[in-house]
């Protein structure tokens, strides 16, 4: 391993979580699981900052078209791929609550932390990794890049959380290492589509819907019960 960053930010809708816990009088520390759901988040985010072999700014995605996708381009189309298909499944679930979908669109930037709307991008976002990772299985590329990715995560200390100003940070460490040669490219609204960049904007944001906090309390504290 080269090199370890540090990150320190707020945990994804950490305000709302803040205000969740002290609402059922639990403190941080009875939410928190150093566990394999850490790890697998861990990963993500050293994919995505770290270790992404195709672009200049990842999604986290990147990582399961290793030995599928020859250049970032095929990565790219993937990867937009599955998010159009995210978009199109919600759009077809709520097609005529359009209040409902503004809300949904606004929870995925973080301007409006919608609990219903946090299950769903959860729910959704958990369906898509379960069959990427069926093909990871198929592939000894893939299987290789993440037992590396893996590795690194092995040595990293556990996401550290704190309270400060009625919010929930943050302090983890991704790692680096070498990733298969590929021209790395920057993909922005500059270079896509306009029907691509909705789709764009979903891999870049539904990651933070796989932070173990988020998964573990947040969603199951939505109004649909869980």
């Amino acid at each position: 391993m080269s090199g370890i960053t540090t990150v320190e930010s707020e945990v994804p809708f950490g305000h709302t979580l803040y205000v969740c816990l002290h609402l059922n009088n639990l403190p941080l520390n009875r939410v928190v699981q150093h566990d394999q759901m850490e790890k697998t988040y861990l990963a993500w985010e050293t994919v995505r900052r770290e270790c992404n072999p195709y672009f200049e700014d990842g999604t986290g995605f990147e990582g399961y078209f290793v030995g599928r996708c020859d250049d970032p381009e095929a990565a790219l189309d993937a990867i937009l791929n599955i998010n159009q298909h995210i978009l199109d499944a919600i759009a077809r679930l709520y097609r005529f609550e359009y209040g409902f979908q503004t809300r949904l669109f606004k929870t995925l930037t973080r301007e409006y932390p919608d609990e219903e709307a946090i299950h769903i991008w959860s729910a959704y976002f958990g369906a898509e990794l379960g069959r990427l990772r069926v093909h990871v299985l198929q592939d000894a590329k893939a299987q290789e890049f993440q037992r590396q990715t893996y590795k690194i995560i092995s040595m990293l200390p556990p996401i550290s959380y704190h309270e400060t100003d009625h919010d929930v940070a943050q302090i983890f460490s991704v790692g680096s290492l070498p990733t298969p040669h590929y021209d790395k490219i920057v993909v922005n609204s500059d270079t896509l589509k306009p029907d691509q960049q909705d789709a764009w904007l979903v891999a870049q944001n539904i990651g933070a819907f796989g932070h173990p906090l988020v998964r573990k309390f947040l969603d199951r504290i939505s109004p649909l019960g869980f």
